[in-house]
């Protein structure tokens, strides 16, 4: 059971907020009372499959969770393991909806998928792929070699996100460190080889 409770933390921890309101289609809560529109799947340029190591901390405390990333130009598919290999999470965004389906028994503790998906995408979908949704609430993601930095409508940093090499389109960095100022934690992403 602890260990149940050490993997939803780590996918708690993708959550920029709670939920306010209730996003339809491809929208998502990015702060309270605020949605964003996500980008379409195809706008990341490529299509890939990697596995992925999670390992987050918070609170002095360091844990991991495996998972799968699939894009293609329709979908864009993450599934979640726990330590012993089950399967205990799958979200999946194409034609405008995101589904999420979860273990028996972890949906009622497992955050809305869509926070996940949200972070995975301002982690690596291009900057020009953002600015028409993210200018109409006012916020904004700025690329710098190899960081990103989320500003809110405020001017205020709420994520930086640095790679272990500059970001290309289409490709995913073999390291990528998230650090949430706003709930201060950090999360870093090994793309497995």
């Amino acid at each position: 059971m602890k260990k149940i409770h050490i993997l939803v933390g780590i996918i708690m921890l993708f959550g920029f907020t709670g939920c306010t309101s209730v996003p339809r289609g491809n929208q998502v809560n990015i702060a309270p009372n605020t949605t964003v529109t996500l980008p379409s799947p195809a706008s990341f340029g490529a299509t890939t499959s990697v596995s992925q190591l999670i390992t987050a901390n918070w609170n002095g405390e360091t844990h991991t969770l495996p998972v799968q990333l699939q894009i293609s130009e329709n979908s864009v598919v993450l599934v979640g393991f726990s330590s012993w290999g089950t399967r205990i999470l799958t979200l999946s965004y194409s034609e405008n909806e995101i589904e999420e389906d979860t273990l028996a028994g972890l949906n009622a503790v497992l955050p809305d998928g869509r926070q996940v998906l949200l972070n995975i995408m301002l982690t690596l979908w291009p900057i020009e792929s953002w600015i028409p949704h993210l200018s109409p609430i006012g916020w904004q993601l700025i690329e710098r070699d190899d960081n990103r930095v989320l500003f809110n409508a405020n001017g205020e940093t709420i994520a930086e996100i640095k790679y272990d090499e500059p970001l290309l389109a289409g490709k995913i960095p073999d390291t990528i460190r998230f650090e949430q100022l706003r709930q201060d934690y950090q999360i870093t992403i090994n793309t497995l080889k």
